[in-house]
């Protein structure tokens, strides 16, 4: 059974993989793939109370070009153990062809778990500032974490993610649907304080008709 249920999790991110794959042909004028490098840590400040800072480093333009440069911080509240968390993050964001932006994020995040298998749904509402009007988004996460047994050192996911445009200011001028996240990796555990994580991202934005694939590799510390 616990072959049955992982092959079916691997199988669900072979299918986003190829679905977005399979698309391709339909977005090769903008089609690119990139890498993205994250550091971070963790470290709980007081009971249900955790802090996270981390760095991000993406390109593109084929992993040869310089993308951005994303250093962060997040508070998380857990309400309800195990069930419900509270979350507020901010980023400054120095990105190439714009000038230095700043993040904010707040949102709610559910978690449920079964045997093998975690699940979790985060809501959040996103605000960029540039100049002028700020950038504002409504983002959607849906997750799931395979839980191969509790000695087991990896940790397999998939997740899809929507981005909603509140207000229009973005590269089209449109409201609604945006773009949608695919990802699909695992996470290590090297050690009982540190993680690295491996993924797969498909990035498809639906109004311009654009698709962008990342390698991503991390490392987070729990201190």
């Amino acid at each position: 059974m616990k072959t049955l249920k992982f092959s079916g999790i691997l199988f669900f991110a072979a299918f986003l993989l190829s679905t977005t794959s399979a698309k391709a042909k339909d977005y090769l004028y903008d089609f690119d793939y990139g890498l993205l490098l994250n550091v971070g840590m963790e470290k709980t400040l007081v009971s249900r109370l955790d802090l996270s800072v981390q760095a991000e480093l993406w390109t593109n333009d084929n992993f040869a070009g310089y993308e951005r440069i994303m250093p962060a911080a997040s508070l998380t509240y857990t309400v309800i153990p195990k069930y419900f968390k509270a979350m507020a993050y901010y980023a400054f964001i120095n990105q190439k062809n714009h000038t230095n932006r700043h993040r904010y994020q707040i949102g709610l995040v559910g978690n449920y778990a079964v045997p093998h298998l975690s699940l979790s749904l985060a809501t959040k509402f996103e605000q960029t500032w540039t100049k002028g009007t700020p950038n504002n988004k409504w983002r959607t996460q849906l997750k799931a974490v395979g839980i191969i047994s509790p000695s087991c050192r990896w940790k397999p996911f998939v997740s899809m993610e929507i981005f909603e445009s509140m207000n229009g200011h973005n590269a089209t001028g449109t409201t609604g649907l945006e773009r949608i996240r695919y990802e699909a990796g695992t996470t290590f555990a090297a050690g009982k304080r540190v993680s690295l994580e491996m993924k797969w991202r498909s990035e498809r934005l639906t109004q311009k008709k654009q698709l962008y694939s990342s390698i991503g590799l991390g490392v987070k510390f729990k201190l």
